[in-house]
């Protein structure tokens, strides 16, 4: 994704694109820290958003101004920078929302690698607008177009999707059409043993808490999730299942953002994809502040692809290990705090 948010920058320095004006606002979509800081003046002018905690916390680091949501009103931006990821649908809303925030006439531009198909969402604008120039460097391209002040993009808003008749769900969402296979073999162990005070980490739009309610006896349940969109989904698709369980939702990176929480009980089927390769340091991380989270004799229960090499992390972390079950690929684990 570096190169990306390079290459979004390069009509800006290149003088394609006109710097704003002292006072103006540019938004900055999905946004990303660029390796080369911008010129102090944009730098001072964006206004960045990202829902994404660890890139968030990265931006704010280097001192960009970030929120997880723009609130902003409608054509009063001069223009939008759109870092497009791997989500066709997510990208397409971020541009109508780009076109929404900008005035009419004030530059959105859009970046992306050429891997993750920037050249197909350069050619749904396209159709939409007339696309004024474009770059290509670092494997990725850069394109802008005009605001067009009218409702070109209004196809873009699409209404939530709705898995198993109940959740409701997004694209740029952890497996947003359908459970996650490893999710749905976990939650069929799920029984009344899990009760008292019970955390799901790595929530997403919310599954997993779904039959922690369902099929255990949780007096309160708390939820750590690292997307927000996916976090405030996940409170919607539980509000009218909670009964008298405490909810409560933590949007936090559990790989550098201690906890002050002990719980009884942690449900998890951690994320082990970095960008576009598996990286299995990622659930070591939720394995480590899931032993530190629990209270002594405390239970974690996860599922995880049967190949990532988790035991060392988890006989670091708990007194005893058992593995449940193995299927499709997948292990089940239940570890003794």
């Amino acid at each position: 994704m570096s190169g990306a948010v390079e290459t979004l920058f390069l009509p800006l320095s290149s003088g394609d694109i006109d710097p704003p004006r002292e006072g103006e606002r540019v938004a900055f979509l999905n946004a990303a820290v660029p390796l080369s800081a911008p010129d102090p003046a944009l730098k001072a002018a964006l206004l960045c958003e990202q829902g994404f905690r660890p890139d968030y916390l990265a931006l704010e680091r280097a001192g960009f101004v970030v929120t997880a949501d723009l609130n902003a009103q409608d054509g009063s931006l001069a223009a939008a920078l759109v870092l497009a990821g791997k989500h066709k649908g997510e990208n397409h809303a971020m541009l109508a929302r780009a076109a929404r925030l900008v005035k009419p006439g004030g530059t959105i531009a859009v970046a992306g690698d050429k891997a993750l198909g920037i050249a197909s969402l350069r050619k749904w604008a396209g159709d939409r607008v007339a696309i004024e120039g474009s770059l290509a460097k670092h494997r990725a391209t850069v394109f802008w177009f005009a605001a067009p002040g009218d409702e070109t993009f209004a196809d873009a808003f699409t209404a939530p999707a709705t898995v198993d008749g109940r959740f409701e769900t997004a694209p740029g969402m952890f497996s947003h059409t359908r459970p996650d296979p490893g999710s749905i073999l976990l939650a069929r162990h799920f029984d009344d043993r899990i009760k008292g005070a019970v955390a799901d980490f790595g929530a997403g739009w919310g599954y997993l808490a779904a039959h922690v309610l369902e099929k255990g006896r949780p007096q309160s349940l708390a939820l750590f999730e690292a997307h927000q969109p996916s976090l405030q989904a996940a409170g919607r698709n539980l509000a009218d299942i909670l009964g008298d369980v405490t909810l409560e939702m933590h949007w936090a990176d559990l790989t550098s953002e201690p906890l002050d929480r002990r719980f009884d009980w942690i449900v998890m089927n951690p994320p082990f994809h970095a960008g576009r390769g598996s990286e299995p340091d990622i659930g070591k991380a939720f394995i480590a502040a899931a032993s530190k989270a629990l209270k002594p004799g405390g239970r974690l229960l996860m599922v995880a692809n049967r190949k990532l090499p988790y035991e060392q992390a988890l006989a670091q972390g708990f007194r005893h290990v058992k593995e449940v079950t193995v299927e499709a690929g997948y292990k089940v684990v239940e570890a003794l705090r």
